[in-house]
């Protein structure tokens, strides 16, 4: 519950740059007839720091996908210890193992939601990033036609 928190904060936080920076700017977006290098040198600013905030997400992501793991090992753990306690008919510690595993159960779920929304995050930074990877590559191109001629398709 202590990492829910601020982790909901920097996830919202990287939500509202991507609106910002780059599901605005990207979207429909046409490069003009003559580039700027100011605009391709901004869109490289906006990809590299999307970059950092992508390696974030990912970052948290894998870091709860550890942790859960550990939780599904401790579950095991007290679930098989419960049933050995119900075996030897200890009922006070039958008790406090049902209590600690409802809890864990509880924390299981919540950060299974957390999980959920932190893979969409990671999936929406990774199509993120590359639309605008495209979108520069557009500048570029765009910067490069008036000096270079043409291409020309190889013949097959």
């Amino acid at each position: 519950m202590g990492l829910q928190r601020p982790l909901g904060r920097w996830v919202d936080t990287v939500d509202d740059w991507l609106d910002d920076h780059v599901h605005g700017p990207c979207d429909g977006y046409a490069p003009p007839r003559r580039v700027e290098r100011s605009d391709l040198a901004d869109h490289r600013r906006a990809r590299e720091a999307l970059r950092r905030a992508t390696a974030g997400v990912l970052f948290l992501r894998n870091k709860l996908e550890a942790e859960q793991i550990e939780r599904r090992v401790r579950m095991a753990r007290v679930c098989h210890a419960l049933v050995r306690a119900v075996r030897e008919e200890d009922d006070e510690i039958t008790l406090s193992l049902m209590t600690y595993r409802d809890q864990l159960r509880e924390r299981l779920r919540e950060a299974e939601e957390e999980l959920a929304g932190l893979r969409t995050q990671a999936a929406d930074a990774k199509a993120s990033l590359a639309r605008l990877a495209r979108a520069i590559a557009r500048l570029e191109h765009g910067r490069g036609r008036g000096r270079r001629a043409p291409r020309r398709i190889p013949p097959r």
